[in-house]
């Protein structure tokens, strides 16, 4: 009766780590987690029964197959090819994983292999070990088959979780060990056999968890970016009203314009004054900066923004234009730089604002320089938010250094007491 509630317990173990599995590569087709345990459950578990009824190897792998492509292919949003070949994949890690411990366990312990099979503890402690083999080495496949590209970014936080995994291996193998070699009371085979299947479950949870919480960091940077693109599109519409105030008024002026060109007298004046009219409109035309239109429009809402705040702007922008970086990068990483430089410009007496991009032996920099009457609040060179100073530079530089980071670039910052500036830089070294 043991051996049958321990059988069902493993299936249960087994589909989790299938849930892990394909949770981590493809969507959820089913919604509700929960949900998808009990699916889980209600294929895995009547799966048990047929193995113990027949106790046969080939039909256990079988099974086991068939299982977990249902499984996948019901709760996942994933192709039928895909979920035959991991299936079959998942397959071929069980079985290595269950001859690799039994061949630990019967080559380098000296067992004899019956006494897995007739001793419960025994085989609880080799069944964890060879579920939590399993787990790893099912993770780490995926994790090389997709090349670290999971929905989370995090790849080394993630690697980081096969500490656990292992210590638990090894401490098992030393109590497999000393089971071996020592007489065990009924309390400890029992403290034993408990410990173990925690540490299964351990194991598992802690891989699961890991992935719903990189499921909603997922969510909520999807959210930020949707905030960041409707508060880009409000101010598109803005600079496109300011774009259509300057026609009005450039339509408006027109007929003084036609009157003024009718007085002159001879064709150097005519000449010159439409000169002048060609160099107006050029300036009224920012939207079209450079061939990034992600930087055109954001470089047109600060244009804008400055010259409601009474803040001299000026860019310089020619061979370089950032477009190897992702559009929501680049709207996070200026959209903060440049909130910061405004509110420290605004809130100075010269209030000016430089913005520049240039190429300097094989990279890309990007610096940013701004009024600021006040020296910012730093510790250790680490610019420290100070929400009631509106001079400081704290607030969005560890976002500003962590996306920076994120694409290559390197993030510094300085601040001018002479010149009451401040001074930022982000170099960027490209992928070749």
């Amino acid at each position: 009766m043991e051996w049958t509630i321990y059988n069902v317990v493993l299936y249960i173990f087994s589909m989790l780590i299938s849930f892990a599995f394909f949770n981590r590569g493809y969507p959820k087709r089913v919604k509700s987690s929960i949900l998808i345990v009990l699916i889980g459950c209600a294929l895995f578990i009547p799966s048990s029964f047929i193995f113990t009824l027949f106790d046969n190897e080939i039909i256990n792998l079988s099974l086991t197959f068939l299982i977990n492509f249902i499984f996948a292919i019901s709760c996942f949003q994933i192709s039928v090819k895909d979920s035959i070949i991991f299936s079959i994949l998942l397959d071929a890690i069980i079985f290595s994983t269950e001859l690799l411990t039994i061949f630990v366990y019967t080559s380098i312990f000296k067992a004899p292999t019956d006494l897995y099979k007739n001793n419960l503890t025994i085989f609880i402690i080799l069944s964890s070990i060879s579920k939590i083999l399993y787990l790893a080495v099912s993770q780490l496949l995926l994790f090389a088959i997709k090349k670290g590209r999971y929905r989370d970014s995090n790849s080394k936080q993630f690697l980081l979780l096969f500490i656990f995994p292992i210590l638990i291996m090894a401490s098992s193998f030393i109590i497999l060990l000393l089971a071996l070699k020592t007489e065990i009371s009924v309390q400890y085979q029992i403290a034993i056999s408990v410990i173990s299947v925690l540490s299964i479950f351990a194991c598992i949870f802690i891989f699961i968890y890991y992935q719903l919480l990189s499921d909603n960091e997922a969510k909520v940077n999807e959210l930020e970016r949707e905030k960041q693109f409707y508060n880009l599109n409000n101010t598109y519409l803005d600079v496109l009203q300011h774009q259509n105030d300057e026609l009005q008024m450039l339509f408006h002026d027109t007929k003084h314009h036609y009157l003024a060109l009718s007085n002159f007298e001879n064709i150097s004046e005519v000449r010159g004054y439409i000169e002048k009219l060609h160099s107006d409109l050029e300036q009224k035309n920012k939207i079209k900066i450079s061939s990034n239109k992600m930087l055109d429009l954001i470089l047109s809402k600060y244009i804008v923004i400055c010259k409601n705040k009474g803040i001299k702007f000026s860019y310089e922008v020619k061979t370089v234009n950032l477009s190897y970086i992702d559009d929501s990068e680049l709207l996070i990483i200026l959209n903060n730089i440049l909130d910061n430089a405004v509110e420290a410009a605004e809130n100075s007496k010269e209030k000016i604002i430089e913005f520049s991009l240039l190429h300097i032996n094989s990279m890309d920099m990007l610096s940013v320089i701004n009024s600021c009457d006040s020296p910012p609040v730093h510790e250790h060179h680490q610019l420290i938010t100070t929400k009631g100073n509106s001079q400081s530079h704290g607030f969005g530089t560890k976002i500003i250094e962590k996306h920076a980071k994120k694409n290559n670039g390197k993030f510094e910052w300085f601040y001018d007491n002479a010149e009451r500036q401040f001074h930022l830089n982000i170099i960027f070294k490209k992928d070749k």
